[in-house]
């Protein structure tokens, strides 16, 4: 764990001065301390397995549920509540479509019932006694019991497909600030909507451009989230909604290494310089009830400061059933004084 240097102030001294007592706690403590991050999205209801392992923070990427009633988010919600963590992050996806208002009623559905959904993370409800935090759309900050802090932008919103909730019109940029956006996209971003540039995470339900996305041959990604993520480039992107198949060796996690600013040109403006592929054995990791990444690709991920964790952490598969294990992903995150 990496700790600031102790200065000695040479010289004769019957013990060290109260200036330098102080100095000497501070630097002794540590500047960051390792996070365990078990993600899991896209269960549609479904029993999660027995052996989950323990983590400090959960984060589930939406779709809790099949068919979005209040009584089967608050029946995910109590599933949830069983994994061990000290901490459990929540959005919504497509299909929980109860916690979309406007969504809801617009089909038939009876606003009661919508805020009926969404009551049940108020703090005198059984979500937040169990930390469960519904995140809206937006940044947030959190602070551990270990010192560690992290700052994570959420946003359930997709591109528009088919009806469903929480989408926006395909080709709206609401991830970014307007001179990012290219001249052929429109952009609706807000305060809440834009990620900002010092987030530690970023989780939302939709994945990226040509980031684990491929649905029925196409790529069916956000290119404006694809470039908020290189824009901003954050340690960990966690979604889900694709369901990828199930093979024998399959990779589900991308690392995103990025171009010194300096190697830039105008005639060259891609600043991704390398994406790896982790591949995860499926057999291996049903057993163990998670994927993670090799150890050798762990310690390139932790010892680098200019990659980002691209993880799909949909559990259901093509057949509808819980078929991925989700992701366990540490984080070496700053400490609070």
């Amino acid at each position: 764990m990496p700790k600031r240097s102790i200065f000695h102030i040479s010289g004769y001294s019957s013990g060290p001065k109260d200036s330098e007592k102080r100095v000497r706690m501070d630097c002794d403590r540590p500047l960051s301390t390792p996070v365990r991050f078990l993600i899991l999205s896209d269960t549609h209801g479904a029993d999660l397995p027995s052996n989950l392992p323990p983590c400090d923070v959960l984060l589930h990427c939406g779709d809790l549920t099949e068919d979005g009633t209040p009584e089967s988010i608050f029946a995910a919600l109590r599933k949830l509540s069983k994994v061990k963590a000290k901490l459990r992050l929540v959005i919504a996806g497509n299909h929980d479509i109860s916690l979309d208002r406007r969504y809801w009623v617009s089909q038939g559905g009876e606003e009661s019932d919508s805020e009926r959904a969404q009551a049940l993370f108020n703090p005198d409800c059984g979500a937040s006694q169990h930390s469960i935090t519904f995140l809206s759309e937006g940044t947030h900050t959190f602070n551990l019991p270990c010192g560690a802090v992290f700052k994570i932008y959420a946003s359930p919103y997709t591109p528009g497909w088919g009806t469903s909730a929480f989408q926006y019109p395909t080709g709206s940029d609401c991830f970014n600030p307007p001179n990012i956006t290219p001249l052929w996209a429109k952009n609706v971003g807000t305060e809440t909507s834009i990620i900002p540039e010092n987030v530690d995470i970023v989780m939302t339900h939709g994945p990226p451009k040509y980031i684990l996305d491929e649905a029925a041959g196409d790529s069916a990604g956000c290119e404006h989230l694809r470039n908020a993520i290189v824009r901003v480039k954050p340690k960990l992107h966690c979604f889900g909604h694709i369901h990828l198949p199930l093979e024998g060796w399959i990779y589900q996690a991308y690392r995103l290494a990025y171009k010194d600013p300096a190697e830039l040109n105008s005639g060259d403006p891609e600043p991704i310089a390398n994406i790896v592929k982790d591949w995860v054995g499926s057999n291996k990791a049903r057993k163990k009830g998670f994927k993670c990444l090799s150890p050798g690709a762990a310690e390139d991920f932790r010892a680098s400061k200019q990659q980002t964790l691209c993880v799909n952490a949909a559990m259901e598969g093509e057949k509808g059933e819980l078929e991925h294990p989700p992701w366990l992903v540490t984080l070496d995150l700053p400490v609070t004084g």
